[in-house]
């Protein structure tokens, strides 16, 4: 039996639109985000740098206008909020870039950002690193939705909420 991994939420942006967390685990040095953020803004690869900022864009969008699920592709499973940004927006085309940064949709105001990376498969579930970020992000989902079901609200008690998840 593995031991469980402590889940804290770590504000990133917050404005009157939109509360956009990350997640460290395990007391990491840093977030899921910033882990994302330094392994791509500075590589080399043009394709993948316009996806790294066409995600960052995204980031900032989703500041201004609320988490609208239009920016988001859904992934994981029906019962999940597991999705990924970004649906990249070529003029009237969508079509999905090569890099993948999973989150949690929990309302229109709240998402949680977890890890990404390079989709070089059909699925995430081919890739294992992109298959262990989103099953991570799958169970914090169902231990905030248990939360949820047990009358918490998530959008005041984020901001202190520790979670624990295998």
């Amino acid at each position: 039996m593995q031991d469980m991994r402590q889940v804290e939420f770590v504000p990133f942006r917050l404005t009157d639109a939109a509360e956009i967390f990350s997640i460290k685990i395990d007391r990491e040095e840093h977030t899921e985000l910033q882990e994302f953020i330094i392994t791509f803004r500075n590589v080399k690869n043009n394709h993948l740098l316009n996806d790294y900022e066409q995600i960052i864009k995204s980031l900032a969008g989703i500041g201004e206008n609320g988490v609208k699920e239009s920016f988001f592709r859904p992934e994981g499973k029906m019962n999940d909020r597991v999705c990924a940004i970004p649906l990249i927006t070529s003029g009237r085309q969508k079509q999905n870039g090569t890099l993948r940064l999973y989150c949690i949709r929990i309302s229109d105001k709240l998402l949680i950002i977890g890890g990404g990376g390079i989709k070089t498969t059909r699925t995430y579930n081919e890739d294992q690193t992109l298959s262990e970020h989103v099953k991570t992000l799958q169970m914090i989902d169902k231990e905030l939705s248990d939360l949820e079901n047990e009358g918490k609200d998530l959008h005041t008690e984020i901001y202190n909420l520790k979670i624990h998840i295998d």
